[in-house]
C-alpha cells in the first residue's frame, strides 16, 4: 500500500513537470509570433495585418502636418509621431518593395494605417504606413 502511495505521488510530480513544460512552450512560442509580426510588418500592405488592420489600426487619410510639434492629424484628432515611431511607405501599388521611411514623407491628403501604442488612449503612432502610388 505505501508502494502504490508513492507511486502515484511520483506520478502527479511527474504530470506537474510536463503540464509546466507544455505551458512555457506554450508561452514561448506566442511570444516568438508577436515578435515575427513586429519584425515583418514593413512587408505587409495597408490594410492586410491580420489581427491588427481595421480591429487595432487606424484607416484612412492624413488631415494635416505639424512639423514643429511632430504630429499628424488623422481620425479628427492629433497624433504624435515619436522618434521611435516606425514610418513605412506602402509602394504595393507600384509593384515595388515596401521600404523604410521618415517623418517628411507623412504629408496631407495621403492614405496611412496607424498602429497606435496605446490603442486606449490613441495620442501617440507606433508605426504608421503611407501609400506610395507614385514613384
Amino acid at each position: 500500500m505505501m508502494l502504490s502511495r508513492l507511486a502515484m505521488q511520483q506520478r502527479k510530480a511527474g504530470m506537474r513537470t510536463i503540464s509546466l513544460a507544455s505551458l512555457m512552450l506554450l508561452l514561448l512560442g506566442s511570444i516568438s509570433l508577436a515578435y515575427a509580426q513586429k519584425t515583418t510588418e514593413i512587408f505587409i500592405p495597408i490594410g492586410k495585418s491580420p489581427g491588427l488592420s481595421y480591429k487595432y489600426t487606424y484607416m484612412g487619410n492624413i488631415e494635416s502636418v505639424n512639423k514643429q510639434k511632430r504630429t499628424i492629424k488623422a481620425d479628427g484628432r492629433n497624433i504624435k509621431v515619436s522618434r521611435d515611431t516606425k514610418i513605412w511607405l506602402d509602394r504595393t501599388a507600384l509593384k515595388a518593395a515596401n521600404i523604410t521611411g521618415r517623418f517628411a514623407d507623412l504629408k496631407s491628403g495621403r492614405q496611412v494605417e496607424i498602429k497606435y501604442a496605446d490603442a486606449d488612449r490613441r495620442q501617440v503612432a507606433e508605426w504608421i504606413k503611407v501609400k506610395v502610388t507614385q514613384p
